[in-house]
């Protein structure tokens, strides 16, 4: 595999990132241009970022398209301020949005966890999985969501979560590779450890459960749902407690929660997620009306089997923030206590004053620092 980007003529600084290289996995592909191309439903993919960048998309980390052992085209970001870092950091999103949206959303050069982990030292990755950001979309979501049942599957993207951690390690040259998964990452997570052996240096699960929740969609169908911008700020806004300041508890004195929140939207919306290519007054619902505002595709993904905590048998940290009202205490204890790793290899931290999306809140440095701090202890 190699990756067309002379990194003699274009170092791996992220901020400097003005060209894109495309990393080739089991069958040959090429780049494909800023145009997109469209599906049979004429929905545009936003496929491809090669060239300079202006504009909005100049914040954009570094972007590789890999192409997996069955011929899907899936975009890793990277964002790396070293010259020559050491070790290396998978971060895999959770089931709804992709990766920029949640990790490095154009909110200031400082703002996401992949521009405070790089700042550390470590690169880091974080792929769009299959149906999410700027990842080629299955073929069926070309089509209405009852047409076909969910084309995605955990075991799918945990083969898919291998081969980047294959290619880090291969073709990157870094042995030491760590992995941070968000919410439905750490469902990820489990069945990376359940279909291979990825031996990586940490683990971190972040806003998880075991035993708690309902995972997985019906094998039968819907092949996908959807979400509008309002429901989107409405799932945040509702985690937050009774009479707290809003604009303080998401963007403290630096930003408004106003501001936060259009800018991860921004992230989601402005990816091959966006249904309709952001013709919002033509975005169907259902019983045949149509949406007044953006609205995406949110990807629904099978769950093939348990794929139980206890294959993680390397060193362990479960994290979650206080007011998560998705995921609760009992059912993050529940993954910490079902991990595999021996009690002097893992760890449980609670994060005071945040929510589901506490990595994207005031108290984000606390709750990057206490990832960081358990990285560095192995």
């Amino acid at each position: 595999m190699t990756d067309d980007r002379d990194p003699s003529a274009t170092p791996r600084r992220a901020f400097l990132a003005g060209t894109v290289g495309t990393a080739l996995v089991g069958t040959a592909a090429s780049a494909v241009g800023d145009e997109g191309n469209a599906g049979k439903n004429g929905r545009k993919h936003r496929t491809g970022c090669n060239g300079r960048r202006s504009g909005a998309d100049a914040r954009l980390p570094t972007a590789h398209d890999l192409t997996m052992d069955d011929g899907h085209r899936l975009r890793v970001w990277e964002r790396t301020t070293v010259d020559d870092p050491e070790e290396a950091v998978i971060f895999v999103h959770g089931s709804t949005y992709g990766a920029v949206s949640m990790f490095d959303p154009p909110l200031g050069d400082e703002f996401g966890w992949l521009p405070s982990a790089a700042a550390q030292g470590q690169a880091t990755f974080a792929p769009d999985m299959r149906g999410y950001g700027h990842s080629e979309p299955p073929a069926e979501y070309d089509e209405p969501p009852e047409a076909n049942a969910p084309p995605l599957s955990f075991e799918r993207e945990a083969l898919d979560i291998l081969e980047v951690t294959r290619w880090l390690r291969d073709e990157r040259g870094f042995d030491r590779v760590h992995y941070v998964g968000l919410s439905g990452g750490t469902w990820r997570g489990r069945a990376v450890y359940e279909v291979g052996d990825p031996d990586y240096a940490t683990v971190t699960l972040a806003g998880g459960s075991f035993g708690t929740l309902e995972i997985g969609a019906d094998p039968e169908g819907p092949a996908y749902a959807t979400q509008e911008r309002s429901a989107f700020v409405e799932r945040w806004n509702a985690e937050l407690p009774e009479g707290a300041d809003r604009d303080y508890w998401i963007g403290g004195a630096e930003y408004t929660a106003d501001e936060v929140q259009a800018a991860v939207w921004r992230a989601i919306y402005e990816t091959n997620q966006a249904v309709d290519d952001g013709e919002a007054s033509e975005t169907p619902r259902e019983g045949g009306e149509t949406a007044d505002e953006e609205t995406i595709i949110a990807p629904l993904v099978r769950q093939e089997s348990e794929y139980h905590p206890r294959q993680i048998d390397d060193p362990t940290l479960v994290i979650r923030a206080s007011s998560d009202g998705i995921i609760s205490r009992e059912g993050a204890l529940n993954l910490y206590d079902a991990v595999g790793a021996t009690d002097d290899r893992k760890r449980y931290v609670e994060i005071a004053g945040g929510t589901h999306f506490v990595f994207l809140e005031r108290e984000r440095r606390e709750f990057f620092d206490a990832v960081h701090h358990f990285q560095t202890r192995y």
